[in-house]
C-alpha cells in the first residue's frame, strides 16, 4: 500500500492546484485522475469555449470593419480548422498542467479513485488496482453536464457541452436548450460565425441567476446577432434523424436544427465515491464543507463543483488552495462571499456580490449608481459603447455590496471591485483611487463618483 501525506482525488482546477499547493508546502502528494488532467474546465469547458469565443469575436469584428474605415469581405469560416485550433489550445495547456505537477513532485496515479475509509482510497486502472493511504484526502471530483431524460441521447445529433467543445466541425445550425450563462456563450459563438441559432429558456428571462440588467443586455446582443430567443418556453419533445433534430416547444412551436445542444446545468460527481464508508455527509448531491473546506470526516476535504453550488473554476482553485493548506498543517479559511463571475458574451459581463434586488431584500439601505460606456473615451475609441458599470452599496456606510460590469473586458474590470470588496473598501475610497486614462477601468471610478453624487462625465 502506497503512503502519502495528502491524496487528491481529481485533477481539475481544484484538484491539481490543491496537489501543487500541498506539495509546495512540503507534503508527499499524489493526484488520482481517470481522465485528462485539467478537468472539465481545461478540456471541455472554460478554455475551449473561450478559444471559440475569441475566434467568433474576430469574425464578428471583421464584418464590422467598415465602421473603422477598413474594407474587408465577409469572413469564410473553416469549421474543421476552427475546431482544430481549439483542440490545440487545450492540448498545449494540458501538457502545461502535467509539467506543473511533475515539477512540484506530485505523483499522478491514473485510474478511478474511490474512498474505502477516511484515510484510504482504492484506485482502479486498466492494468489492475491499488490501495492508497493518506494522512489527508482532498475530494475534487468536479461535475458533468446534465442530460435531460427527454432528449434522444442515442443520436449524435444531440450534444452536451462536452461534445460541442470537442467536435471536429461546427454545426450547420443549432438549437440551444437552456439560456443560462453557458447557453448564452454558445449562442454568441455560433451566431457570430453566421450559424443559424435558436435559444429556448424555460424561465422568463435569459441568465436568470444574475442581475436583471445582465439579462436585458444579453438579450439585446443576441438579437443583434440574429439569434432567435424563446423565453418562458419549455421544450417538450426532441426527435432526431440522420439529418438533424426537430423540437416541439410548449404552445405548439416547432424548431428544426442540425444539432441540439443541452445547456441546462451541471451535476456534481459525488455518486459511488465511497462517501458513506468514509462518513462524509452531503447536502443533496453536494458534499458538505465548512470555511476550511473540511467535510464531516476528519482529515477529509472537498473542493470545487462537488462541494459548491456555484460551479466556477476559479472558486474551485481557491477552495483547493484552502484545503491544501489545511491538509498540510497550515491553517487557512475563506468564507467565499466575494466570488466574481464572468460571462464571456460580446460584450462581456462581470458581476460580483449581491444583485440590486438581493441587496434590497436583505434589508440594507441600498443606493445604486451607474456609468454608461457611451460616455467613456476608451470605449468610444474602440467602438464598443454598449454597456455600463453599476455599483451597489449601502447608502449609510458606503460598503460595496455588489457590482455589475457590462462591456469590453468586463471580466477583467470587475476584479478591481472584487478586490475592493475583499478588502472592505468603501465607495469613497474607490473613488479616491487614481485610475489610468484612457482605460475601461475608469468606468468604475466614474460610477463611484456618481454614487457619491459627484459625477464627472456622466450625463443625465
Amino acid at each position: 500500500m502506497s503512503q502519502y501525506d495528502v491524496a487528491v482525488l481529481g485533477g481539475g482546477p481544484g484538484g491539481y492546484e490543491a496537489a501543487v499547493r500541498a506539495a509546495r508546502r512540503g507534503a508527499k502528494v499524489c493526484c488520482i485522475e481517470k481522465g485528462d488532467l485539467g478537468g472539465a474546465c481545461l478540456n471541455v469547458g472554460c478554455i475551449p469555449t473561450k478559444a471559440m469565443l475569441h475566434a467568433s469575436e474576430l469574425a464578428w469584428n471583421i464584418r464590422r470593419a467598415e465602421e473603422f474605415g477598413l474594407r474587408a469581405g465577409a469572413p469564410e469560416v473553416n469549421g474543421p480548422a476552427y475546431m482544430k485550433r481549439v483542440a490545440g489550445v487545450v492540448a498545449g495547456l494540458r501538457k502545461g498542467v502535467e509539467g506543473l505537477l511533475k515539477s512540484a513532485g506530485v505523483e499522478v496515479l491514473r485510474g478511478r479513485g474511490r474512498l474505502v475509509a477516511p484515510d484510504r482510497l482504492s484506485v482502479e486502472a486498466k492494468d489492475g488496482s491499488q490501495e492508497v493511504r493518506a494522512r489527508a484526502i482532498i475530494v475534487a471530483t468536479g461535475s458533468r453536464p446534465a442530460r435531460p431524460k427527454f432528449l434522444p441521447w442515442d443520436s449524435d445529433r444531440v450534444w452536451t457541452t462536452d461534445e460541442a467543445t470537442t467536435a471536429e466541425d461546427l454545426p450547420e445550425s443549432v438549437l440551444i436548450i437552456g439560456g443560462g450563462i453557458i447557453g448564452c456563450e454558445f449562442a454568441t459563438v455560433y451566431s457570430e460565425l453566421g450559424i443559424p441559432t435558436t435559444v429556448v429558456e424555460m424561465l422568463d428571462r435569459l441568465a436568470p441567476n444574475v442581475d436583471k440588467d445582465v439579462a436585458k443586455a444579453i438579450l439585446s446582443l443576441l438579437k443583434k446577432r440574429k439569434v432567435k430567443v424563446l423565453t418562458g418556453a419549455k421544450v417538450t419533445e426532441v426527435k432526431a434523424t440522420k439529418g438533424g433534430v426537430t423540437a416541439r416547444v410548449e404552445g405548439g412551436e416547432k424548431v428544426q436544427a442540425a444539432r441540439a445542444l443541452a445547456a441546462v446545468g451541471r451535476v456534481p460527481n459525488t455518486e459511488d465515491l465511497g462517501l458513506e464508508a468514509a462518513g462524509i455527509e452531503r447536502d443533496g448531491l453536494h458534499i458538505k464543507v465548512d470555511d476550511r473546506c473540511r467535510t464531516s470526516a476528519e482529515n477529509v476535504y472537498a473542493v470545487g463543483d462537488c462541494a459548491e453550488k456555484r460551479q466556477y473554476a476559479h472558486l474551485a482553485s481557491r477552495m483547493g488552495v484552502v484545503a491544501a493548506d489545511n491538509a498540510a498543517g497550515h491553517e487557512a479559511r475563506d468564507d467565499r462571499r466575494v466570488v466574481p463571475i464572468g460571462i464571456y458574451t460580446h460584450p462581456e459581463v462581470g458581476t460580483v456580490g449581491l444583485t440590486e434586488d438581493e441587496a434590497r431584500q436583505g434589508g440594507a439601505n441600498v443606493r445604486a449608481a451607474r456609468f454608461s460606456y457611451r460616455a467613456s473615451g476608451r470605449a468610444r475609441t474602440c467602438g464598443e459603447t454598449e454597456g455600463e458599470v453599476k455599483l451597489i452599496a449601502d447608502a449609510d456606510l458606503g460598503e460595496i455590496l455588489g457590482a455589475v460590469v457590462i462591456g469590453p473586458h468586463a471580466t477583467d474590470v470587475v476584479q478591481e471591485i472584487a478586490l475592493a470588496m475583499r478588502c472592505e473598501l468603501t465607495v469613497e475610497e474607490l473613488a479616491g483611487t487614481i485610475h489610468a486614462h484612457p482605460t475601461f477601468c475608469e468606468a468604475v471610478l466614474e460610477a463611484a463618483e456618481a454614487w457619491l453624487g459627484l459625477p464627472m462625465h456622466a450625463v443625465g
